[in-house]
């Protein structure tokens, strides 16, 4: 089912959150960015119609972290499986967004030129733009192995288990979570800080060092997805 050697794959997951603590913050911090936001402030009720009744506050805290104009992104880890089939692992986290994402472009620039795919659950509509754009807004280049306005949808090296999943099927559900409970491989959802806990985790708890414990989580059931399917017969 999949065709490219589980060596050519390298497995990834961000964890974002919004750029600022909340709104108040952001228009102290950020007035550009907290204005751009009260501009889009119906996009975003539009966008989660169960937001229409909460305030800037609720909106900003809970839903930035997912559009890369008013998000930052504070951890990236990656893994890929050796000749020998051990799983080698990387993370790289921090306050400093741009070191962060200085970090991922050298690596993800040298895995391009060694012929890797990426892999990861919604990679094409999440993390690949949230990198490439924050990347762009942090005056890196995004390395080649991340698609482009003109790359080719067949020339883009990337693996996505939330497509495999939905099978075609673009109404279907696919979380990552119930694709690992039917395929019978451990939740990376068990730990105590989950994807819409890692803003207050971040801003109010400070607990940078268990987000990515998460990220890693999320990368290593990856892995098992991907063998498990390799595995088909």
């Amino acid at each position: 089912m999949i065709n490219i050697p589980i060596t050519k794959i390298l497995f990834l997951d961000i964890e974002t959150v919004g750029i600022s603590k909340d709104y108040n913050t952001c228009k102290s911090e950020r007035p550009e960015i907290a204005e751009q936001f009260s501009k889009y402030f119906d996009w975003f009720q539009k966008r989660f119609p169960e937001d229409h009744d909460k305030s800037f506050d609720y909106v900003f805290s809970k839903r930035t972290a997912l559009v890369p104009e008013f998000a930052k992104i504070v951890c990236v880890s990656v893994s890929f499986v050796t000749d020998k089939g051990d799983i080698k692992s990387q993370t790289f986290s921090g306050d400093d967004e741009k070191q962060v994402l200085l970090d991922s472009q050298n690596l993800l620039e040298r895995c391009g030129k060694l012929g890797f795919y990426l892999c990861g659950h919604n990679l094409k509509n999440f993390d690949i733009p949230m990198l490439a754009k924050r990347m762009v807004i942090n005056g890196l280049l995004p390395p080649s192995i991340l698609p482009s306005y003109d790359t080719k949808p067949w020339e883009i090296k990337a693996i996505d288990t939330k497509e495999i999943w939905q099978f075609g099927s673009y109404t279907s559900i696919g979380s990552l979570d119930l694709m690992c409970t039917c395929m019978d491989i451990p939740s990376p959802k068990e730990g105590e800080i989950t994807g819409e806990k890692v803003h207050d985790a971040y801003w109010i708890d400070g607990k940078l060092k268990e987000i990515a414990e998460y990220c890693e989580r999320d990368v290593k059931v990856l892995v098992d997805v991907i063998k498990k399917l390799k595995e088909l017969k």
